[in-house]
């Protein structure tokens, strides 16, 4: 059973492991998705982003528990949540 809130992870060992583990190959270096992954960042729930990591609903490979610990888990989701917010589309000029 998950906990409601995610457990305190490390934001540091969070970014070492998104590129160790490949997480960067789909989602983006800064979690922000591509063709081959959807955005990461901001993170959805910890309980519903381990059952995705464990078990994925399209073309990821499960990262079971021997694979990303639990741990490991709370670190990636971490980076991911203190990772900047991408400003908001009607503050860059470009965009109007």
């Amino acid at each position: 059973v998950f906990a409601q809130e995610a457990p305190r992870g490390d934001a540091a060992a969070g970014k070492q492991l998104f590129t160790e583990k490949g997480c960067y190959s789909c989602h983006g270096f800064v979690g922000q998705g591509s063709r081959e992954g959807p955005r990461l960042a901001p993170p959805m729930p910890f309980p519903a982003f381990v059952a995705q990591l464990r078990t994925p609903r399209l073309i990821m490979p499960p990262y079971v528990e021997s694979v990303v610990s639990d741990k490991q888990a709370a670190d990636l989701h971490a980076y991911l949540a203190n990772l900047p917010k991408p400003p908001d589309p009607k503050t860059i000029k470009l965009l109007q």
